[in-house]
């Protein structure tokens, strides 16, 4: 997963995390996911469909003779595309947008719970997930926070994370999202939403 951002990303987020909070008092999660869900029903699409298509490809070009060998042809390509469907690539070519929606959706209602608002008393929580195989991020905040926070405010950092991510600057993604967040939070609680002194969750990007 660290293959996806730098050691020295990394740092540089989590300073900027550390800050937030110390501005703000809220406990801000960062989660950054290979995957929200392994998709196994995809791996056998991809593998049906693209071993059916390179069946009928092979076909044009060697003849199949004797009646057993389509179905042979056919089986092999098969488990061979199933296989190959169990890899990134080729796995999101047979996702559908709603299937991807739906698990990003679960996945961080999931991480924000078990990772976020249950571990803290004050309950002043919010959270920046991304899935990398979805190409999917997930803004989330609790109740104090959504009392004064949109949806369209938080749709706009989605929007700035998916900018940079795009040039390849997951880092300034990440950083850009938190510093608009902070600016978000000391505007509308016109200062710090809590004082007490953030610090019960971890400082560090969860890899999963």
């Amino acid at each position: 997963m660290k293959t996806f951002i730098t050691q020295e990303d990394t740092k540089l987020i989590e300073d900027r995390l550390v800050k937030f909070e110390a501005n703000t008092g809220c406990e801000l999660l960062l989660v950054l996911a290979r995957a929200s869900d392994l998709y196994p029903a995809a791996s056998w699409r991809f593998g049906v469909l693209a071993g059916a298509a390179l069946t009928f490809a092979v076909s044009l070009f060697v003849d199949l003779h004797h009646g057993y060998l389509w179905p042979l042809a056919m089986l092999t390509t098969t488990l061979l595309m199933v296989w190959l469907g169990h890899f990134d690539g080729p796995k999101r070519l047979a996702l559908s947008e709603l299937e991807t929606e739906r698990e990003t959706a679960e996945k961080a209602v999931e991480c924000f719970h078990t990772l976020g608002t249950s571990r803290v008393t004050h309950k002043v929580t919010a959270m920046i997930m991304v899935s990398i195989l979805e190409r999917k991020i997930t803004v989330l905040v609790d109740e104090k926070l959504k009392s004064k926070i949109t949806q369209a405010e938080l749709d706009e950092l989605v929007d700035i994370m998916r900018g940079h991510f795009r040039a390849g600057r997951m880092d300034l993604g990440f950083t850009k999202s938190i510093e608009s967040l902070e600016e978000k939070i000391l505007k509308d609680f016109g200062g710090r939403v809590s004082e007490v002194n953030p610090g019960e969750l971890s400082d560090k990007i969860h890899f999963l």
